[in-house]
Parts: C-alpha cells; structure tokens; sequence
C-alpha cells in the first residue's frame, strides 16, 4: 500500500468524493452554518492548502486536510474557535499572520493506522512552505464526547503518565510539537427546530432540557416551547510555531 498527497489545485476532480469521508463526522455537525456559507471557500481560495491522501494502488480518497490562512491576535485567541476562523479566512480582507487547521477527516475504516498523525505533519509543512511561522488550531477532542458532563476547562487538564494530554488527538498535535493554549468554548454553534434535533441524534425530546447525545461534546439544549435545540461546541486551541 502506497499512500500520496495531493492538493486542491492538482486534483480538484477528488472534491466529488468527499461525501465518502464525511460519515466519521455525526450527523448534526455538518449542520454548522458557517460551514455551510464558507467551507466551498477554502477550494476556491486557497486551493494548495488543502488536501487529499490518497491510496496510489486503488485512487482511493483516504483523508482530507483543510487550512486557511488568517489573521489571528496570538496571544488572544478567539472564543468562537472553528467558527471564528472560517468565517474570518474565507469572507475577510485583513492580512493573515498565521495559518488554522479547519480539519484532518479520515475515512472510517482507515482509523487506527497513524494517518492523523501523518496528515497533521503535511498540514504543517504546507504551512511552512507557505511562509507561514505559526499554526493555530482549534481542535475538537476526540475523547471529549466520552465525557460531555466534564467541563473543557477540566478535560484539558487530564494527562498521561507521561505528561502528554490524556486526549488522542490533543496528544498527537503536542507529539508534534504544539503548545496548548486554551479552550474555545463556543468554537461552533448549531441550532435547529426539535424534530431536526432529533433525526440528526436519532432520539426522541420528550420535554425541554439538556440531553447527552451521541457524539456531541457537551449536552444540547432543547426548548419544545420555541421549536429550538442548540448545541455549542468547544473546541481547544493549540499552536504550532515552525
């Protein structure tokens, strides 16, 4: 098995199956609104900082890397996180400083063979070849959704033996080198009408309040009396300085 990278610009032909990846993610997360005015964007404008590994004996899509370039008080991340980064790096004029991860997305059935690690690593060095010295990420933690009762502010404080974060994909970007920063604590904020809510964590809402739902990080709220759930998603800053 031979992997590759590609980039938008030299296979934008490979966009056509991203569907195929975006199974790992639940449901209610491709449901974010700023995804959905900004993410085509990230292709258009900045097409070599996005992209595809590839599986060279079948041409397999197995992974996609997003980033974007965008201007970012570093000593002052912003709370709105994912959000705020997207928004800002797609639709803005200001110069960027730096470079923010958007999202490393795996196919299902390939989790578990090191790529995160491996994608991260080109992320970083596109962003290198950019001219960029620093790389923010608002990360979403892949454990988090083990633990939606536990505040941000205390998962991110769990650690290993061996002083590395207790979360997977926290540890991989500090293996790499990157400082945690802070959480974002609104880095994603997904509302919708009830039934939404419920076809997208397949559960029923018998009444208003906050419900555990499956892969969500925190609980999500659900008013029957206005028709409204809503979700708001921390994430966790790192940076990377190359």
């Amino acid at each position: 098995m031979s992997l590759r990278f590609h980039t938008a610009a030299e296979r934008p032909e490979l966009r056509e199956h991203l569907s195929e990846l975006s199974t790992a993610w639940p449901d209610f997360m491709l449901e974010d609104p700023v995804a959905e005015r900004c993410f085509a964007l990230l292709y258009e404008r900045f097409p070599s900082l996005q992209h595809f590994l590839v599986d060279t004996d079948t041409d397999e899509l197995v992974a996609e890397v997003n980033s974007v370039p965008v201007a970012v008080a570093l000593d002052n991340l912003p709370d709105r996180g994912w959000d705020d980064v997207l928004e800002r790096g797609t639709t803005g004029d200001e110069e960027p400083n730096a470079v923010s991860a958007i999202q490393v997305l795996i196919r299902p059935r390939r989790h578990g063979e090191g790529l995160s690690a491996r994608c991260l690593e080109r992320m970083r060095e596109a962003v290198h070849e950019h001219g960029f010295a620093d790389l923010v990420a608002p990360v979403r933690p892949s454990w988090k959704a083990r633990y939606p009762l536990v505040a941000i502010d205390r998962y991110v404080e769990w650690t290993t033996n061996d002083g590395l974060p207790f979360d997977p994909w926290l540890r991989v970007h500090a293996r790499l080198g990157a400082d945690l920063v802070r959480p974002c604590p609104r880095s994603m904020t997904i509302s919708g009408t009830v039934a939404e809510w419920e076809r997208w964590a397949g559960m029923p809402f018998p009444e208003s309040g906050d419900y555990v739902v499956p892969g969500a990080l925190e609980p999500v709220s659900i008013d029957r009396e206005s028709d409204l759930g809503t979700y708001v998603e921390p994430n966790v800053w790192m940076h990377h300085r190359l």
